[in-house]
């Protein structure tokens, strides 16, 4: 995200821009053999077909296709679980496939059938909507261009007006925070720890979690940050409000709200979903959300909460306390063999995460989501997937004792092998309930 913001000036001239694609039917066989574990959805809720990127598949058959590779290969191993996988923001078209073709065949050795919900969350597009299409959430296809110098306009001036925060932010907030760490947040996390504890949740707690050494330092006072950083902030603001409005469109297009309710509004992620409760076979699925991806997660927990979800993981969650209260609180109550694990970076990684030798602030996208990006209103509104916060929220948002055992909380090292900043958890093997551990690397 904060590479997004950097970049989204060049948005400006590249995005709003695409050509339409006719749609049609294809054969299950013309469809790349990406067909059997991903599902790409683009930015208006449209199924895009995995070789090409052209939107020329047929939603119901593409399931059907789907649906057919997984119970074939059930029937081969009548255990085999699901393994979906929803990765974060700043992923193309051309990674999200090279991640499933990496990735799929350790999984399938692990005896799990990958399914990789993807979704158009590239650097240029979102900032590019933002200015060009998107009004008070809904696509204006005329109005929309027309009103853009508008729109950059009041961004700008925005920009502007924001200087006296970001300098106070950068200067006296971020870098102090990042030099000294609050006493009064690591404090509250110590309690915090020790009450989780004695609560009976689990917790992964990576003894290596101080080290920070002077290369973590060297480049804090890079002055040019103080004058990129207005910038950045509403840049960045406008492009998440654009990216977050796309992780609804994984599950419901915009047609639904066009007068005709849910006819027609069901993507081919939905569709799976739907097809699978439907199905009533008790097929044990785990979910994984990084980043982002965690607030797919949740709404695919909360329209389908009759499947048999047996691991909900998250890693560095982008979705908010109050997310974790509403919808995995209830859903492990409903299902008592589920257990749900939230996996974090080291707190102080999160805070001294930079791009660019500190040519914009610091901090990982949970960081810039807390603190500039997003409306954080109250204490629950903060990400989930910051150690600080998990820790300190975690009893409010799993208030019911007789759940907290299944709630593992694992927090990884600094200067080891574990994930090291925001964009790493996917690297290693999110499939292995080792790796959701903390055990393995």
């Amino acid at each position: 995200m904060r590479i997004l913001a950097v970049t989204t000036l060049l948005a400006v001239l590249l995005g709003g821009c695409s050509a339409t694609i006719p749609v049609s039917t294809v054969k299950a066989s013309q469809i790349s053999v990406l067909a059997k574990h991903q599902i790409y959805i683009d930015k208006k809720g449209r199924l895009l077909n995995p070789k090409t990127g052209d939107r020329d598949v047929n939603e119901n058959e593409y399931v059907d296709y789907i649906l057919q590779n997984i119970d074939a290969a059930r029937s081969k191993n009548p255990d085999l679980e699901l393994l979906v996988f929803i990765h974060g923001g700043l992923n193309k078209f051309d990674k999200s496939n090279r991640r499933v073709k990496e990735t799929a065949g350790s999984i399938l050795a692990a005896g799990k059938y990958p399914l990789y919900i993807s979704w158009d969350s590239g650097p240029f597009t979102n900032y590019g909507d933002h200015l060009f299409k998107l009004r008070r959430g809904e696509r204006v296809e005329i109005l929309g261009p027309l009103s853009s110098p508008f729109v950059l306009a009041e961004d700008v001036l925005r920009s502007v007006a924001r200087i006296p925060a970001s300098l106070y932010y950068t200067l006296f907030g971020q870098n102090s925070v990042s030099l000294t760490i609050s006493d009064s947040q690591e404090a509250a996390a110590a309690r915090a720890v020790k009450e989780l504890g004695a609560g009976s949740f689990t917790l992964h707690n990576n003894p290596k979690d101080r080290g920070l050494g002077p290369g973590h330092w060297a480049t804090i006072w890079n002055p040019v940050k103080l004058v990129v950083a207005p910038f950045v902030d509403v840049l960045g603001t406008g492009s998440w409000n654009s990216m977050l409005r796309r992780t609804d469109l994984v599950l419901r297009k915009d047609v639904a709200f066009g007068g005709g309710g849910d006819r027609d509004s069901e993507t081919a992620a939905s569709r799976l979903f739907s097809r699978l409760e439907e199905r009533g076979d008790k097929m044990k699925i785990s979910i994984v959300g990084h980043s982002m991806g965690a607030i797919v997660a949740n709404n695919i927990i909360a329209r389908n909460n009759q499947l048999e979800f047996s691991n909900i993981v998250y890693m560095a969650a982008a979705c908010s306390l109050k997310d974790l209260e509403v919808v995995v609180a209830p859903y492990l109550e409903a299902h008592e063999g589920a257990q749900f694990f939230s996996l974090t970076l080291n707190p102080y990684m999160d805070i001294v995460e930079n791009t660019f030798y500190d040519f914009v602030p610091r901090g990982s996208l949970l960081m810039w989501i807390d603190q500039t990006l997003a409306s954080t209103n109250s204490f629950q509104d903060r990400t989930a997937g910051f150690w600080f916060n998990l820790v300190r929220g975690a009893m409010t948002a799993f208030k019911n004792p007789d759940i907290r055992p299944r709630v593992h909380l694992t927090q990884f090292g600094i200067n080891d092998h574990t994930p090291q900043t925001h964009g790493d958890f996917s690297d290693y093997s999110f499939w292995d309930e080792r790796f959701w551990r903390g055990e393995v690397h």
